[in-house]
């Protein structure tokens, strides 16, 4: 807004450009929360904010990042976007879907509290358990996704129920989904992503490097569907408005890698559900926007790869009373496997062999995600 602004006043033409203004708004909030997360960090440790237990006391990671996140992607979001319904919806999802997360954050400090004075036990405290409950959350995500999706189906023009398919040309085949089937699935894949990267969000720097994958995929897919001439030769829809998702995605990866400054193994703040659930929410709504939910499967796959790890530890469980993993998510199975294993010198390395593993994957899962979008139909 601001940036629009100047140029209103100035008419300097560099001030009009998605790529100047998404390229401020990486930077703006890179810097930001460089400058705010050491005082942010001291300021949670003073009060313990912490789910986490250690022996040392006042080196346990504390929490919630999210809470930082909103606050700098909605200044920055003030300085360099020009607000459109696109960007209006994609921010009241993520804001909406952090507080969520913070309150749970928040009801897990108090609850790791009272363990501290013996009014619950350390074993039934259980940590991403133990705040708001799991059907209550989900019902939330649902009502949100649900309210939006329905205001962006009537409101937003190219929000009509067409769907671009993997390996097909919008020339030969562009399904259209009816109203009664397209807002749950739009309901369901923000629901869902919100889930996926909270659950995926287990090791330091486990959830936060796909989540920049994600956004970048979604970024170069807003960039050129928002250009007539690139997506008619490319066989892609074209979706006027969404270049204006550019500085907002560009604020959200600034702040990702300056929160994975200070998450790096050994970690001094967390993520938590704020960070998490908001990260996954607004995903979740620009793969709708870009009619790219088809693609969510190759790179998304990590995330729903740990939400289907859930469901199918919960479902397996209640049917035989045994476990399918390990451990769900299946992180922690791929962790119990590798320290079972006897070839691995402690956790620490374990967790950081994971970790890499993932990212690894996220990169390549990106590239491959791309080639098949843009070239591959």
């Amino acid at each position: 807004m601001l940036i629009e602004f100047l140029y209103q006043q100035t008419n300097i033409y560099l001030l009009y450009s998605r790529l100047f203004s998404t390229s401020v708004a990486t930077v703006l909030s890179f810097s930001l929360a460089m400058l705010l997360f050491p005082p942010y960090i001291k300021f949670l440790r003073k009060f313990g904010m912490s789910s986490e237990f250690q022996e040392n006391k006042g080196t346990e990671p504390v929490m919630p990042a999210g809470i930082l996140f909103l606050f700098i992607t909605t200044i920055t979001v003030l300085i360099s976007v020009r607000i459109n319904s696109y960007v209006t919806s994609a921010m009241v999802i993520f804001l909406f879907f952090g507080i969520i997360g913070a309150v749970d954050d928040i009801v897990k400090v108090f609850n790791k509290r009272k363990v501290a004075k013996g009014l619950i036990s350390k074993q039934d405290y259980q940590y991403k358990a133990d705040g708001i409950s799991a059907t209550l959350r989900l019902s939330l995500y649902i009502v949100i996704s649900l309210i939006v999706a329905i205001v962006a189906y009537e409101y937003i023009p190219n929000i009509n129920g067409t769907i671009n398919l993997p390996f097909v040309s919008i020339t030969k085949n562009y399904p259209y989904l009816p109203f009664w089937l397209f807002i749950p699935l739009m309901t369901i894949t923000i629901a869902v992503l919100a889930n996926g990267v909270n659950f995926t969000d287990g090791f330091d720097t486990l959830a936060a490097v796909p989540c920049i994958t994600n956004l970048l995929f979604v970024g170069v897919i807003s960039f050129i569907s928002s250009n007539t001439g690139w997506s008619k030769y490319l066989l892609i829809p074209h979706i006027p408005g969404l270049q204006e998702l550019l500085p907002l995605i560009g604020a959200i990866i600034g702040t990702l890698l300056a929160y994975l400054w200070f998450n790096s193994p050994p970690s001094t703040i967390i993520m938590g559900d704020s960070g998490s659930v908001g990260l996954g929410g607004l995903i979740g709504i620009l793969f709708v926007f870009t009619k790219a939910g088809f693609y969510l499967p190759i790179v998304g796959f990590i995330f729903l790869l740990e939400f289907t790890s859930v469901v199918i530890q919960i479902g397996y469980f209640k049917m035989t009373r045994k476990r399918f993993f390990l451990m769900a998510p299946i992180h922690h199975h791929f962790q119990i496997k590798m320290r079972n294993s006897g070839r691995f010198g402690g956790e620490f390395q374990i967790k950081s062999k994971i970790a890499w593993r993932f990212h690894i994957l996220s990169i390549v899962l990106l590239v491959l995600s791309l080639v098949l979008f843009l070239k591959i139909r």
